[in-house]
C-alpha cells in the first residue's frame, strides 16, 4: 500500500510531530486532511490545494463526528487515519513537595485521558464507520509511546497510551474482515519541544544516558516509521517501537 494517491487524515497536525509529518507526507500523498484544536497552527498549511485543515476539539464526540463526515463528503476514498493528537504529561501520583495537595490532580487525570485516549476513539469510530460505508480499505495508525509500558512519574500518560495499544490490537481483529489494518508506533524520547517542556533538562540528560543509541530520536526517523506501516500490508495489530533501544521497566 504505497502512499502515492492516498488520502490521509492526520490529527494533532498544528504542532510537533503532526506538523512535521504533514510536511513529510504532503508531497507524497494525494490529499491530507488535518484536524487540530489549534487553528493558528494549522494556518501554516493554508494555500495548498493538497492540504485541507479543520479546527476541532477531538475530545468532543459530536464535533468530531461532524468534521469526519465533512471529510468523507469531500473525499469518500479517504483511507488512512493517523491518530497523532496528544499531550505528554508528567505528574507524580503523590508529590511530597506540594504542601497544598500532594495527590495527583483528578482534573489532570480526566483531561489527559480525554486528550490521549478518548480522542483516539472519537476519531477512529467515525472514520472507520465511513470507510466501511464506502467500502474503503486502508489503515489506522495510532501514535502511542514507550511510556505505555509504565513510566515513573507519568501515571495518566502511561495509562492512556497503554489503552491506545490495547485498542490497536482489538481493532485489528475487528476490522481485518473489511480490509482495514490497525497498527501503532511507540516512540521513545524524541528531540521535540513537547519533550523538553514536559521534562526537566536533568531528566532528559539522564534518559539519554540510558538509551543505547545515546541520543534522542529525530522526527524524520519517526516519520519513516509511519511510512513503513503504510507500505507493509502484512503489519497488523502490532506496535512498532522506535526508541533507540531503550526499554522501560515496571520493576
Amino acid at each position: 500500500m504505497e502512499i502515492v494517491n492516498k488520502r490521509i487524515i492526520i490529527t494533532g497536525a498544528a504542532s510537533g510531530f503532526g506538523m512535521y509529518l504533514t510536511d513529510y507526507l504532503k508531497d507524497k500523498a494525494d490529499k491530507l486532511y488535518l484536524i487540530d484544536i489549534n487553528g493558528d497552527g494549522l494556518k501554516r498549511f493554508s494555500g495548498s490545494d493538497k492540504v485541507i485543515s479543520f479546527v476541532c476539539d477531538l475530545t468532543d464526540y459530536e464535533a468530531t463526528t461532524k468534521v469526519v463526515k465533512e471529510i468523507y463528503s469531500r473525499e469518500p476514498e479517504t483511507n488512512i487515519l493517523i491518530n497523532n493528537a496528544g499531550i505528554i504529561h508528567s505528574e507524580l501520583l503523590i508529590n511530597f513537595f506540594n504542601r497544598e495537595d500532594r495527590r495527583h490532580s483528578k482534573q489532570n487525570w480526566d483531561k489527559m485521558l480525554n486528550v490521549n485516549l478518548t480522542s483516539v476513539f472519537n476519531c477512529t469510530v467515525n472514520v472507520v464507520d465511513n470507510m466501511i460505508r464506502n467500502k474503503v480499505k486502508g489503515i489506522i495508525i495510532n501514535i502511542s509511546s514507550i511510556s505505555a509500558n509504565g513510566n515513573s512519574g507519568q501515571s495518566v500518560y502511561s495509562a492512556a497510551k497503554a489503552g491506545v495499544n490495547a485498542l490497536t490490537v482489538a481493532w485489528s481483529r475487528e476490522l481485518a474482515m473489511f480490509g482495514i489494518r490497525t497498527a501503532g508506533i511507540a516512540p521513545g524520547f524524541f528531540d521535540t519541544t513537547s519533550t523538553h517542556s514536559a521534562l526537566k533538562e536533568n531528566i532528559v540528560k539522564k534518559i539519554i544516558s540510558e538509551i543505547p543509541s545515546k541520543r534522542l530520536g529525530q522526527l524524520e526517523e519517526l516519520a519513516k516509521g509511519v511510512e513503513f506501516l503504510i507500505d507493509n500490508e502484512y503489519f497488523n495489530g502490532k506496535i512498532l517501537e522506535i526508541d533507540g533501544g531503550l526499554v522501560l521497566s515496571n520493576g
